[in-house]
């Protein structure tokens, strides 16, 4: 493909999403680009996920899915879940956490890639490692706020 020809057609996120959700619903597994920050150090903008639908007893602690929060669509981290509740959290994100449905669950993550390459966040290993570093988000909010200061 001649990459200097590409366009880039911009569609609104409940369209885009829309489309998302019915090819999902029909069984397949969709990719996505990821968009902004908010799973950094693990994922980076521009990086690709490949997603699943999963029936939420299927969904565990420390796996990345994509949800609908409010009006907004989250590609973030499960940090507790209760009942038919989960909580949600980017890895980048020092201090929010979205509480949501099991309803507004749309998919699980199953393979992410960077310039081609798998990249290993949906091993168990590393599903822990993105735990520890959610956990670790007092300590680094510490750091942050000693940097601005210098």
């Amino acid at each position: 493909m001649d990459t200097k020809h590409q366009q880039v057609v911009k569609i609104e996120n409940e369209s885009f999403f829309s489309v998302v959700k019915d090819r999902l619903d029909l069984g397949d597994r969709v990719c996505i680009p990821v968009v902004g920050k908010s799973m950094e150090p693990f994922l980076r903008e521009k990086d690709e996920v490949l997603l699943q639908t999963a029936k939420d007893a299927e969904i565990a602690i420390g796996d990345i899915v994509l949800a609908k929060w409010g009006q907004r669509y989250v590609l973030h981290r499960v940090v507790r879940k209760e009942a038919d509740m989960f909580w949600l959290a980017g890895d980048n994100n020092l201090v929010q956490i979205e509480k949501i449905d099991a309803a507004d669950l749309l998919a699980v993550l199953f393979e992410a890639r960077r310039a081609g390459k798998i990249l290993p966040v949906s091993r168990t290993f590393n599903k822990y490692v993105g735990l520890l570093w959610y956990y670790l988000r007092f300590p680094r909010r510490a750091v942050v706020a000693i940097r601005r200061r210098w």
